[in-house]
């Protein structure tokens, strides 16, 4: 397994409500992290499944683990500068966390739905 110097947020790159999201991510918030699409990296050699990665956006951290989804931009968020890293603590607090834990992977699923998508968008 890759040994990472940053975290890198892994995203769909065929995807444009995922690659316009990132976009602006990288332009405005521009947290510490590699943020790459995950068909231009070697899953296996970081630790990931292709599984993982249809599941919602993946953080992987420098410590080899990785999180999957809203928490995963939440994370990614709290190591960005103010106001992002409010953001980000605001999304960890309990509540929301469940609730993030709970309606990401269903916002992930119908992401096709959402303005800015294409058939790409789509997950089976």
């Amino acid at each position: 397994m890759k040994t990472l110097v940053r975290p890198i947020f892994l995203f769909d790159g065929d995807c444009g409500v995922c690659q316009k999201g990132t976009d602006a991510i990288r332009a405005k918030v521009r947290p510490p992290v590699d943020i790459m699409a995950y068909q231009s990296v070697d899953l296996a050699d970081l630790g990931v499944s292709e599984a993982d990665v249809l599941e919602g956006p993946v953080l992987m951290r420098t410590d080899g683990t990785h999180i999957i989804g809203p928490l995963g931009m939440a994370e990614m968020l709290r190591s960005a500068r103010a106001p992002y890293r409010y953001m980000g603590n605001l999304m960890l607090i309990p509540g929301l966390r469940h609730a993030l834990r709970t309606l990401g992977p269903v916002m992930y699923q119908n992401r096709s739905r959402l303005p800015g998508s294409n058939d790409s968008c789509r997950v089976s």
